[in-house]
This record gives C-alpha cells, sequence and structure tokens, in this order.
C-alpha cells in the first residue's frame, strides 16, 4: 500500500527534489555575490534579481563543469588508438588545454556577471586563470590521491 503510493508519487517528489537541490546550490552564488558587494563595495542587488542571477549561475555552472569533466577525461579514451609517444602527449595536452579554457569561462562568468557591477575582462583574467588552473590541477591529481590513500582499510 504505502510502496503504491511512494510509486504513484515518485514523479512528483522527484521534481520537488530537483527545484530543492537547485535553490539549495543557488545559495553558493547568492553568497558569492553578497561577499563580492562587501568586498568591492558595490551595491546589493534586490531579492528577487540576486536569487534569479543565482539560479542562472547553477545552470550555466552544471553545464561548463560537465563539459570540462569531458575535456579532461577525453584524453584518456583518444590516446587508445595512438600509438606514437608524441601524438599520445599531443592528446593529453589538448585535453588539458581545452579543460583549462572551459574552467576560464566558468570562472570569468564567476568574476564577470555576479558582481553588481560591470567588470572588464581587463580586470578578471588573472583571477580566471588562477582559478581555472588550480582547478584544473585538483581534477588531474584527485585521482592518484584516491588510489594511493583510499586503498586502505580507513578509506574503504
Amino acid at each position: 500500500m504505502a510502496m503504491d503510493q511512494l510509486a504513484n508519487e515518485a514523479g512528483s517528489l522527484f521534481a520537488m527534489g530537483i527545484i530543492v537541490a537547485i535553490f539549495g546550490a543557488s545559495r553558493l552564488f547568492a553568497a558569492i555575490e553578497r561577499v563580492f558587494t562587501i568586498i568591492f563595495r558595490f551595491p546589493e542587488r534586490t531579492f528577487l534579481a540576486r536569487n534569479l542571477l543565482a539560479v542562472v549561475m547553477v545552470s550555466v555552472y552544471i553545464l561548463l563543469f560537465l563539459l570540462m569533466i569531458v575535456t579532461t577525461s577525453s584524453p584518456s579514451v583518444l590516446v587508445q588508438g595512438v600509438e606514437s609517444a608524441g601524438a599520445r602527449f599531443g592528446v593529453y595536452s589538448a585535453g588539458i588545454a581545452s579543460s583549462v579554457l572551459v574552467a576560464f569561462v566558468l570562472f570569468e562568468f564567476i568574476y564577470w556577471i555576479v558582481p553588481n557591477k560591470k567588470m572588464s575582462l581587463k580586470t578578471t583574467w588573472v583571477g580566471s586563470l588562477f582559478s581555472a588552473c588550480t582547478l584544473e590541477l585538483i581534477l588531474m591529481w584527485f585521482p592518484l590521491y584516491v588510489q594511493k590513500n583510499m586503498s586502505t582499510y580507513t578509506g574503504k
């Protein structure tokens, strides 16, 4: 009886869960916007504008982060058909460069759109490039960390 009712309401529960997850994730961008208003002494957005921007930024973040993961992991798939060491290095380098480029675009969106003031590429590119390179290093080193440190009984 209860299982049948849960099965009937699963679609609405799933939709409600997605809405709550998007709202919860948007709080990160709302917090970033509030921090930018404090640091740069910009005027605050209205409640509706801040929350609408936060939801849009979550959508942009999801799309760009998925694209970044695909570009980071695609060299592992593409390199299987390549026999030359130089070509393998080129494939891995192209994958890393494309992933850094997508991460750069992600951070540019954050630094350019989230503050409540027009920002220029001239003022934001250094922070975006540093953040993109740092994120790429973390994405590359995390599997090594998991492989080395999570194989013991304490990691499981």
